[in-house]
């Protein structure tokens, strides 16, 4: 069965990586899981954001100031994507993304946008653990190197390693690890082989219900979108 995960939280109606998308992700049936990037402060506190530059004040960026700071400031709306509802937004905290899964029974699937230090991700991992389980989270990034440290940690973290090309997602299966592949490099043949050898795929950003149903008819794990197909698959 296709599970369906909401990219930075329903962000075709709300901001992306706000509390509101994630709470609108978290209040519908239709969602397995809720995804966000991560950042972190100066004062190494997580953040739910895009990008290391997300504010209105582009000169700004999250690693150089401090949490309380981060809250204060506005977000870039040039950044709304696709959503539809317009207005003021401001930074979301991990913990309040965390505590949103969990209430709403979603799987917190965290895309780690920078190479965190060891004992940065360790406490990031500590967070998780204490406030959904490990077991209930997925990790991802484009950063091989921190899932090979997380897989160090503690083997029974569940990750995806993030690809582009079916290559690469050859690749990290051979390696042993689950992939989240850009859906117009995935094929049968590579989600056959990944089922053949253990592992999952999950397909990103899916946007249109005819591309959803062809790789659902695939058995594709996961399908990662903005929007909300209750109804319509």
């Amino acid at each position: 069965m296709t599970r369906f995960i909401a990219h930075r939280g329903l962000s075709s109606v709300y901001y992306q990586n706000s509390e509101k998308a994630f709470a609108a992700a978290a209040n519908s049936p239709f969602f397995y899981g809720i995804e966000t990037d991560v950042w972190f402060t100066k004062d190494n506190r997580w953040v739910c954001c895009h990008d290391n530059n997300p504010f209105a004040d582009k000169s700004v960026s999250i690693s150089e100031i401090t949490y309380a700071e981060a809250l204060k400031l506005p977000m870039n709306l040039n950044k709304m994507g696709s959503a539809k509802i317009e207005g003021e937004s401001y930074i979301c905290s991990m913990d309040r993304y965390l505590e949103i899964c969990r209430d709403g029974g979603k799987v917190p699937v965290i895309e780690l946008k920078c190479k965190p230090k060891k004992e940065q991700l360790k406490e990031l991992v500590s967070t998780v653990d204490s406030v959904v389980g490990l077991d209930n989270a997925i990790f991802i990034s484009f950063h091989f190197v921190n899932l090979a440290r997380l897989r160090a940690m503690n083997p029974r973290i569940r990750m995806q390693v993030l690809g582009k090309y079916p290559t690469s997602g050859r690749a990290y299966l051979k390696k042993g690890y689950d992939v989240d592949l850009m859906f117009t490099y995935c094929s049968f043949p590579l989600i056959r082989k990944a089922h053949r050898l253990g592992h999952e795929v999950n397909l990103w950003t899916i946007n249109r219900v005819g591309i959803a149903r062809h790789f659902m008819r695939f058995g594709v794990d996961y399908i990662t979108t903005n929007f909300d197909f209750s109804g319509k698959i």
